[in-house]
């Protein structure tokens, strides 16, 4: 428990008083330690960052390289179907016999109805 809480109104308020454990731990220079073994580590450090990184790097290119070639590969094999309703008989397509719809969004109302 604090031992004196209030100020009397006669004596003049001390507030630095109240500051002083901040000041010690500002005042509180730190020992800077030059010991080998630190900077040591702290090689130890970068050189693991560095090979990590480049190693990712090098995991993720090599797996963009192996999947456009899966991704091709799989395109040139497999067969692409077209709708039947697109070829004739004999299975040649039919470029002028073909029905083309085109859905505007913008169009509100049938043109067709107005006669």
């Amino acid at each position: 428990m604090q031992g004196h809480t209030t100020l009397s109104t006669e004596a003049k308020d001390d507030l630095n008083s109240i500051n002083k454990g901040a000041e010690l731990m500002m005042s509180m220079k730190r020992p800077v330690s030059n010991s080998p073994k630190l900077k040591k580590r702290s090689k130890m450090e970068q050189i693991v960052l560095v090979l990590g990184v480049t190693v990712g790097i090098l995991t993720l290119g090599l797996g963009l390289v192996i999947g456009y070639l899966v991704r091709s590969y799989i395109q040139d094999t497999t067969p692409q179907y077209s709708h039947p309703e697109m070829y004739d008989e004999n299975g040649n397509p039919l470029p002028d016999e073909l029905i083309a719809f085109r859905f505007d969004p913008d169009r509100l109302y049938n043109d067709d109805d107005d006669d």
